[in-house]
């Protein structure tokens, strides 16, 4: 699988996104809110690497915990598959766990994305082209 971006919780996308610029980063997709998820999304590119920033906006985010106990930090990646349901379910014979079923990313063009989890592995995202 191709990884699309690795996923950084932010606790103010303004003071990353500065210093993600200050190391040559260049910003793909401006600021856009995922009211699915209550939570601030904006790309950032930097050659053929890409982060997203995500920036929970309360407690009622899903990814408010996350940042609680993590503060700014890399979190997941997100790979780019074909069939969502079908790599949904040959993970799950590998042991990932669904934390969150496939649904739309409004902030990938309404893409359907989809998050598991392995021990071994922590969260990775999937992200349907």
């Amino acid at each position: 699988m191709k990884i699309h971006h690795v996923g950084y919780l932010a606790k103010s996308i303004a003071k990353s996104e500065k210093k993600f610029l200050e190391l040559g980063y260049e910003i793909e997709r401006p600021v856009k809110f995922d009211e699915i998820r209550n939570i601030n999304i904006e790309f950032l590119v930097n050659g053929d690497y890409r982060v997203e920033l995500i920036e929970p906006m309360g407690e009622d985010s899903p990814m408010y915990p996350l940042l609680a106990r993590y503060k700014n930090t890399p979190y997941h990646f997100c790979y780019e598959v074909e069939d969502i349901e079908k790599a949904v379910e040959e993970l799950s014979a590998q042991r990932y766990t669904v934390i969150h079923e496939p649904n739309i990313a409004p902030c990938i063009d309404g893409k359907k994305v989809a998050f598991l989890y392995n021990n071994s592995m922590g969260i990775i995202e999937l992200v349907e082209f």
